[in-house]
C-alpha cells in the first residue's frame, strides 16, 4: 500500500505517535532507508490498526527478571 519496506513501516507509525524511535543497523544503506520515512504518511485508519497489534506485552517489569528480547 506505501511502498516502503515493514521497517520503514513501523518508524513512521513510531514517528506519528510522537515517539522517537531508534532503528538499528550496520549497514549504512539500511540506515538511510530507516531514516527515509517522511515521504509518506500513514493514515489515521492504518495508525490505529498498528496501535491494536499490541497485546500481552509487559508493562513495568522487573528487568532483573524479565527480558523482552
Amino acid at each position: 500500500k506505501y511502498e516502503v519496506t515493514p521497517t520503514q513501516l513501523v518508524v513512521r507509525w513510531h514517528v506519528q505517535l510522537g515517539s522517537t524511535p531508534i532503528p538499528k543497523s550496520a549497514s549504512p544503506e539500511r540506515q538511510h532507508e530507516n531514516a527515509d520515512v517522511f515521504g509518506f504518511e500513514l493514515s489515521a485508519e492504518d495508525v490505529d490498526r498498528i496501535s491494536a497489534l499490541e497485546r500481552g506485552r509487559l508493562w513495568d517489569g522487573d528487568p532483573d527478571t524479565h527480558e523482552e528480547m
